[in-house]
């Protein structure tokens, strides 16, 4: 009969067994990792190789690319010719700055009175630089472009969207509307000229424009039926105008 209080397990005569467990198990653990080495230390330099490879890969790509991009930067500054800025858009017609050397174009053919080609290279410099200031600097000067091409009706419908669009830079709007205004004064609408006058005014409050709209406004010939005066509007923003000597 055993002597052993009740629920006491028995001890195992080589004692717990525990370090001996552990220290197989490391045995294993061990023999496991040296034979996974042997068969695949080949497969695992390889890996190593490729990895390295592929950053070094990362870096020189990347080292190409801004060396492309400096290139092509500098190909644009130095297009400061017509025909130099028809060979760089030939050489980078994906590039972005192809679309600002569209725009460049545009302006000079519409300054030398080529109207045809400003507007075509127009509608290439706003596809060119989509949701950007310079798609809607193009789309004016195509608004201008129609105008001088016969055109008319087409063209002020550009300009007078561009005026009315409270979205766009204040630059574009008081632009649209002073050629707007300007048209209006050839053609004697002087009620017109003065609406656009004013609207300039109210955009460009003491900025360039605004002293530009009271110099077209300063033109009329004779003061317009229904312009004159009226009472003061204590809410209306005063016009303060920057002139030179003031």
């Amino acid at each position: 009969m055993s002597t052993l209080p009740p629920n006491q397990p028995a001890v195992s005569p080589k004692g717990s067994g525990a370090p001996d467990e552990k220290r197989e198990a490391e045995l294993l653990l061990d023999q496991q990792l040296r034979t996974f080495w042997e068969k695949n230390r080949q497969a695992i330099y390889a890996g190593c190789v490729l990895v390295v490879l592929a950053i070094a890969g990362r870096y020189t790509y990347e080292a190409i690319m801004v060396q492309h991009e400096a290139s092509i930067e500098a190909a644009y500054a130095a297009a400061t010719t017509p025909a130099k800025l028809q060979a760089f858009v030939r050489d980078n017609s994906t590039h972005p700055l192809a679309g600002a050397a569209y725009l460049r174009i545009a302006d000079e053919a519409y300054a030398g009175g080529n109207f045809s080609e400003a507007l075509e290279n127009y509608d290439k410099a706003a596809a060119g630089l989509p949701g950007t200031p310079f798609a809607t600097r193009a789309l004016l000067g195509k608004g201008m472009c129609l105008i001088q091409s016969g055109k008319a009706p087409e063209g002020t419908a550009i300009l007078q969207r561009l005026a009315d669009d409270s979205a766009q830079l204040g630059a574009i709007r008081c632009e649209a509307a002073y050629h707007l205004a300007t048209l209006a004064l050839d053609a004697g609408r002087g009620d017109e000229v003065v609406k656009l006058t004013n609207a300039i005014m109210q955009i460009d409050t003491g900025g360039v424009w605004a002293q530009r709209a009271l110099q077209l406004r300063a033109r009329l010939p004779v003061p317009v039926a229904g312009t004159a005066p009226e009472k003061k509007d204590e809410t209306a923003p005063a016009i303060k105008l920057n002139l030179p000597g003031s």
